[in-house]
Order: C-alpha cells, then sequence, then structure tokens
C-alpha cells in the first residue's frame, strides 16, 4: 500500500490530494466508483458545554433541544427535527461546539427530508466549526498514526495485503470543503473510494484507483485517550480495508468492524 500524508495547513478543510492520487484512471468507458463511509451517526453530540444552559422560551436549554431533535429525528420525524434545530441555531449565540453539533444534526434532518443542497450548506459550516475548535495538539504525532494503522493492516493475510499493493491510503484531519459539498459526512471518520474487487470487469482497460481515507482529527474527536483513538483505527482500517474486498455493512457488524 502506498502511504499519502496531509499537505500542510492551508485551510480549514485541511486534506492531502485524494482525487488525484493515483492519477492513471482512464476515464474513457470508467465505471463509477462506489465510496462507503464508516457510520459516525451512531456516536451522538456531545453533551452541551458551558454557556449552553440558557433556556428557551418554551423552557428548553439549548442541551435539552438537541436532545428533542436527536429523539425525532431517530424516530422518523426529519422535518420536525429540522424545524427544532433551525430554531435553536436561528436563536443563538450558542458555544462553538454545541452550534456544529446542532447544525451537523440539522444537516442530517435536511439530508433525510431531500433537501440536499440545504444539508451540504450545513455541513461545509460544521466543518469550520470543527476545524476551529480543535485541540492544538493531537493525541497522536503523524508517525504514531500511522503506526497504528500500519499495524491493523499487519493482521491481514499475505495474500490479502499482495491484493492491496496498488491501494493508497491517505491520512488528512477531515473531509476536505469539495468533499463535504459533494454530500461527504463532515465528521466520517474513514472512507475507501473506489470499486470493491468483486464488482470489477476484465474488459476494464485501465487500472482502478483506489483510496482509502482516514480522518485523523474526526477520529480524535470521538477519543477520549490514546488507546481509545488507537482501538477506533483500527476498526477503521480493516472497515475501509473490507469494503475494498467486498464486504457489506450487514458483514461488517457481524465481524465487530461497524
Amino acid at each position: 500500500m502506498r502511504w499519502v500524508h496531509r499537505e500542510p495547513r492551508s485551510d480549514c478543510s485541511t486534506t492531502g490530494s485524494p482525487w488525484r492520487l493515483p492519477s492513471h484512471r482512464s476515464t474513457a468507458g470508467a465505471r463509477r466508483s462506489t465510496v462507503y463511509d464508516v457510520v459516525v451517526s451512531e456516536h451522538p453530540p456531545r453533551p452541551p458545554r458551558s454557556g449552553a444552559s440558557d433556556t428557551a422560551a418554551d423552557g428548553l436549554s439549548p442541551g435539552h433541544e438537541l436532545r428533542e431533535a436527536q429523539r425525532l429525528l431517530a424516530a422518523g420525524d426529519a422535518r420536525a427535527a429540522a424545524q427544532r434545530l433551525r430554531g435553536l441555531v436561528a436563536r443563538g449565540p450558542l458555544p462553538p461546539a454545541l452550534e456544529a453539533d446542532a447544525r451537523y444534526l440539522l444537516g442530517g434532518a435536511l439530508g433525510a427530508s431531500s433537501d440536499r443542497d440545504a444539508m451540504t450548506a450545513e455541513w461545509a459550516a460544521v466543518l469550520r466549526l470543527d476545524a476551529a475548535a480543535a485541540p492544538p495538539e493531537p493525541l497522536l504525532a503523524l508517525e504514531e498514526f500511522e503506526s497504528v494503522a500500519e499495524a491493523a493492516l499487519a493482521e491481514l493475510s499475505q495474500e490479502h495485503l499482495d491484493l492491496l499493493g496498488n491501494v493508497a491510503v491517505l491520512i488528512a484531519d477531515r473531509p476536505s470543503a469539495e468533499m463535504v459539498a459533494g454530500g461527504t459526512d463532515p465528521r466520517v471518520l474513514g472512507l475507501y473510494h473506489g470499486v470493491p474487487l468483486a464488482q470489477r470487469s476484465v474488459s476494464f482497460g485501465a487500472p482502478y484507483a483506489d483510496t482509502i481515507h482516514l480522518f485523523q482529527a474526526n477520529l480524535e474527536r470521538v477519543s477520549a485517550t490514546r488507546a481509545a483513538l488507537a482501538k477506533r483505527i483500527r476498526v477503521v482500517v480493516l472497515h475501509e480495508t473490507a469494503h475494498y474486498f467486498g464486504y457489506t455493512e450487514a458483514q461488517l457488524r457481524r465481524m465487530g468492524l461497524a
């Protein structure tokens, strides 16, 4: 596998160059790539921080509003959740972390209501807010992060490792602004971008360009300790690698990798 590290930080989206690597993909008759992601909606937004206790006109604090919107969204009432979250954001000002969580849920509710443009607008705001609120120092240095990811890959058989020879692994803080504008969850932990082995055609002439993305800042956001982060990195690496080999989400859940 080829490791591709992040470029120097230039804006809130900080990534390497996922869509330029590798450069040998043919555009003539190319099959559309499939993007898989680790589901992060199972990790609810963090509890509200200080400054989030002011109550609204209906007597609910912003934290309670957020939890009520989560309940509505989980119950399938995306429109009601979006209405409540819009009211919460409009009332402001909110602590940055709480605003990010509210806009993240609002984006999910809008997406569930088939309002893709509004969803991506909210998620673009989440990308900026999360980057602004990130701690100054990561839990793991880049070399340590890569070492943990390599250890996860070392669990695979040599046969599987050989098949991964042309897959690029890109480590970035978060998805780029362009990825989020295209519908990628700004808090996704990892992505596989490519065509799974089982779906490939022998008639396709050019090499396939496969990339596994690992988003360090997002992984650290949901990890309280270095040990917890290492466990999450392992799961994400094996999860995205399994997608390359054609495993489904249901299979991965049975394997404890979802």
